[in-house]
């Protein structure tokens, strides 16, 4: 790592630590202090009304903080086109793999309390976790395996190195419980020797029922007062009631006429009568305000609302690279302990691979499928946050962080 980066995590590590980090939201931000241009701000509004006004997007919510100063938070298009319903700051969004960070800080709550070591087998605690791994795909289905090189970590299912695959989760139905779908699951052979490559998703849900195993509570209930509550975060949840249902956001693919209302949701129907089932990789839904708390307490090494939920240096592991290089996600995609963490630039000077290089080395990033995206940069005390329930992506996460970055002095 080169000096001056250490010296800037160093800094804002020791900020943290010694109470000066913001522990709630000023929404008057004193620019000059900040060294925020604030008249370079209206080129954020412009990208994103023009992608509205195009028909691109059917809506966008920001929430930009500096230092805790509330920068930029603002609402453009419609909550729900068909009706012309304005998008509200308030509104609900699907969140879908923005629950995957939440879980994980919930796993790791777990971590501090000396229930598990990052490095024990995942069979230490899950029997049924496979040894094998998949040499070859017969035509009827079935795998030719041979045994793994070392077993599955939990250190390799947070950085979703494990090598687990299997159906898509999101709470499926035929399964009562999440143990019951997590013991299915991992029995089934692995695509790969643990922590030698990257695949994405199916882990999650391993996480998320070794919160259960080791807090002895259902995850929703263990997310809920151990997290959300202690950060004052509302309105986050795998399930609500029906008069939250207009605050919802509608959802929207793109179609062969421009982009059209689809039915989609992050894990079961939240309003649906089961609500036993939480999921570790998908199913929360909220207000981004909320997710920018969360957000904020990362970026605090652990604290906000006058609230401890990590420790500083158990977030300092987490924001380490867990990943090989190259792995099959490109030759410097890296990955934390559930986050995202931007390289350096490699050895050459080259700019990192498939992304701005507006983001300072460190940032932790990464987002859900219906394009709700955040980024932390510890360096320039930002938390930056877009959302949008539309699919696929269009491009317009990337551009907007530049929008972003360019007000700095």
């Amino acid at each position: 790592m080169k000096k001056w980066l250490f010296s800037a995590m160093f800094a804002a590590c020791a900020l943290a630590g010694s109470g000066q980090a913001p522990q709630s939201f000023d929404y008057k931000p004193d620019f000059k202090a900040l060294k925020v241009d604030a008249s370079r701000l209206a080129r954020i509004d412009s990208l994103l009304t023009d992608f509205v006004r195009r028909g691109e997007l059917p809506h966008a919510l920001t929430f930009v903080a500096k230092d805790g100063q509330v920068i930029h938070n603002k609402a453009f298009g419609w909550r729900d086109m068909e009706s012309r319903a304005p998008l509200q700051k308030d509104d609900l969004f699907r969140m879908y793999s923005q629950t995957k960070a939440i879980t994980t800080v919930a796993l790791m709550t777990l971590y501090e309390q000396g229930k598990f070591q990052l490095d024990d087998p995942v069979s230490k605690y899950i029997p049924e976790m496979t040894d094998r791994v998949i040499v070859k795909k017969e035509d009827d289905g079935t795998y030719v395996t041979r045994k793994a090189a070392s077993p599955v970590l939990i250190r390799h299912l947070l950085s979703h190195s494990s090598g687990i695959t299997g159906e898509w989760s999101a709470g499926q139905p035929k399964y009562a419980t999440l143990e019951e779908y997590v013991k299915q699951l991992v029995k089934q052979p692995l695509l790969f020797d643990p922590g030698t490559d990257w695949h994405y998703h199916p882990s999650a849900d391993v996480w998320g029922y070794l919160v259960e195993y080791f807090s002895g509570r259902p995850l929703q209930e263990y997310v809920q007062e151990v997290i959300l509550e202690p950060l004052g975060i509302k309105d986050m949840a795998y399930y609500f009631d029906d008069s939250c249902r207009p605050r919802f956001v509608a959802m929207y693919k793109k179609g062969k006429g421009g982009i059209e209302p689809v039915e989609m949701w992050s894990g079961r129907d939240p309003f649906g009568p089961d609500r036993t089932y939480a999921a570790g990789g998908t199913g929360l839904s909220g207000t981004i305000e909320g997710y920018a708390r969360f957000c904020q307490m990362i970026a605090n090494y652990g604290v906000f609302n006058g609230r401890r939920i990590l420790g500083r240096r158990t977030l300092e592991i987490m924001g380490e690279n867990c990943l090989p290089h190259p792995n099959s996600n490109g030759k410097d995609f890296s990955f934390g302990i559930g986050f995202r963490v931007l390289p350096e630039p490699d050895a050459a000077g080259g700019n990192i691979s498939r992304f701005t290089p507006m983001p300072n080395p460190g940032s932790l990033i990464w987002g859900g499928m219906a394009n709700t995206d955040y980024l932390i940069d510890r360096r320039e005390g930002l938390i930056i946050l877009l959302y949008t329930n539309r699919i696929p992506a269009t491009g317009i996460w990337q551009k907007f962080l530049n929008t972003v970055y360019q007000v700095l002095e």
